[in-house]
């Protein structure tokens, strides 16, 4: 008897959302893009993550201070130094999303994702070159537990952004 209650209820809430995204008006919204976001690029908040290691030696914190500053810097550079591709990826999203969802037609948007596929990758690539030396850099000195607790918060953090 549970069982078709559930399905009886599943079915319900899927057809009240179908009936409420085709309501003129713009019920649905347009997808939320970011393209530095997309790209990899975040700051690490340096007194979160020595909190999160539990660092208490002031030169492993020294240490760990010194190389999450020089990757912050790493990454306000490489935003900077793409700021007008990020615009220019996030104007044209906007505009393409808005004429698909004027149109119903979510052809439109092929060309704003090659865009997108041509420009976030090489990026994302030297994102990845500084966050590999980061690791390394605090692999150098955090202990095994420290540095796999590292790694676990860099990558949730990762997945968050």
């Amino acid at each position: 008897m549970s069982k078709v209650k559930l399905t009886l209820c599943i079915g319900f809430c899927l057809l009240l959302r179908s009936a409420y995204c085709q309501m003129p008006g713009g019920a649905m919204s347009p997808p939320d893009f970011d393209a530095a976001r997309a790209a990899g690029i975040f700051n690490y908040d340096i007194e979160k993550v020595i909190k999160k290691l539990k660092l208490k030696d002031s030169p492993l914190k020294k240490e760990a201070t010194e190389a999450l500053y020089v990757y912050n810097i790493k990454m306000s550079e490489l935003s900077s130094e793409h700021a007008l591709t990020f615009r220019k990826l996030n104007d044209d999203f906007d505009r393409n999303v808005q004429i698909a969802m004027q149109r119903r037609d979510p052809s439109v948007m092929q060309e704003v994702r090659a865009e997108i596929e041509a420009n976030i990758p090489p990026i994302r690539q030297e994102v990845a070159k500084h966050e590999k030396i980061l690791n390394e850099a605090m692999a150098s000195f955090l202990s095994d537990e420290q540095n796999k607790k590292w790694l676990k918060y860099q990558k949730q953090k990762r997945v968050a952004q």
